[in-house]
């Protein structure tokens, strides 16, 4: 028999956490070594190559699967030099990116190194390009995307004022509007066995409630945009498994005022009660506010630097999406969703394109 190879130190240790649980997946083996899952996956077939690994029999898949279903749009920033002033011309730098809150959301989640399928409305136009490339690169899987011939790119458009805060935006979505029920339905496959699901109220509501309602075993966790978007979403709330909102998008749903800080804890456990299984309410500087009525708090802001506010909602759920691939309990996915819209906040693209399981985690050391 041909002698086996010798372990690395970093190799054993990925072979004894797999010893002790062989049904971890790659993401909850790479949180519990500090490590990023794709370094996890080369150990894993470093060590099935050397024999200590017998194909998959340690039962798991390549890793743990996320398919994000909403906005995939073209963003166009204009930041003002000085302060704003309404009804006039103002001087600044226009710049133009790939976004969409289900668009970023993949994002975050593919550089935190979890396979995503991204299911949105693509066009034939020259935006709809920029998104194809954009997603291509850091690895998103498109191959399920609606290709709509008719309708061209969803597009959203942003006045930041000189803090990087929003001070008015307008978005399209028509072409997501026009994503056909037939298409959804084509998807059930990728669907039904995806480890979580994702909805970003961008899609429409007969599309939302028909994911609610075909699949009301899984976990689909819902990032409802913006006040205009939730609007579509009172009927549906209840039916989700988790809602990650800010303190303005939750007054409204829950239709209770949050007039301070303290208040959010009777209307997260309003939202509760009529069927969520757990809430994530970011407040700024207030920080975050979690629950599932059993674990419940507040965990503080981890922001230091803020250039551009636009993506930060996007990644905490990213984060959210994370922690519950990992096991983590409220409180660490609260910690580490922080860490991760903290980190979001530091870069004036919608997405950080420095953004890790390790760069959250200094910040997270950091703080």
């Amino acid at each position: 028999m041909r002698k086996k190879k010798s372990m690395t130190d970093i190799e054993s240790d990925v072979y004894h956490v797999i010893l002790a649980n062989p049904m971890l997946s790659q993401i909850e083996i790479a949180h519990q070594l500090n490590m990023s899952r794709t370094a996890v996956s080369v150990h894993i077939s470093n060590l099935t190559k050397k024999g200590f690994i017998l194909g998959r029999s340690y039962v798991i898949g390549e890793y743990e699967h996320a398919v994000v279903i909403g906005a995939a749009m073209i963003d166009l920033y204009g930041k003002s030099f000085n302060p704003l002033v309404s009804s006039d011309s103002n001087p600044g730098k226009i710049s133009i990116h790939p976004g969409g809150v289900s668009r970023n959301i993949s994002e975050n989640l593919a550089r935190m190194g979890i396979k995503t399928s991204l299911i949105t409305s693509l066009s034939n136009d020259p935006f709809s390009e920029i998104i194809r490339r954009s997603c291509a690169e850091v690895g998103i899987n498109l191959s399920h995307a609606y290709e709509n011939k008719e309708d061209p790119s969803t597009m959203y458009v942003a006045i930041l004022d000189t803090d990087g805060d929003m001070n008015l935006a307008l978005s399209d979505t028509t072409g997501l509007d026009n994503m056909p029920k037939s298409h959804l339905e084509s998807k059930d496959t990728i669907l039904e066995h995806a480890d979580i699901l994702v909805v970003d109220a961008s899609l429409p509501a007969h599309l939302m409630e028909y994911l609610v309602e075909k699949y009301p075993q899984q976990r689909i966790v819902l990032d409802p945009v913006s006040i205009g978007k939730s609007r579509q979403l009172k009927g549906l709330i209840g039916k989700f498994h988790t809602l990650k909102c800010n303190r303005m998008e939750a007054a409204y749903l829950a239709d209770t005022p949050i007039n301070h800080k303290e208040d959010v804890v009777e209307v997260v456990d309003k939202l509760l009660k009529k069927g969520l299984k757990q809430v994530f309410v970011t407040m700024s500087g207030d920080g975050v506010y979690y629950s599932n009525g059993i674990e419940k708090g507040f965990v503080d802001t981890k922001a230091t630097k803020i250039l551009n506010v636009t993506g930060a909602g996007d990644a905490f759920t990213a984060g959210v999406v994370y922690g519950m691939l990992s096991n983590l309990n409220m409180r660490e996915i609260a910690e580490f969703a922080s860490g991760a819209s903290a980190l979001s906040l530091k870069s004036m693209l919608t997405v950080n394109p420095e953004l890790s399981i390790e760069k959250v985690k200094e910040i997270m050391k950091e703080n």
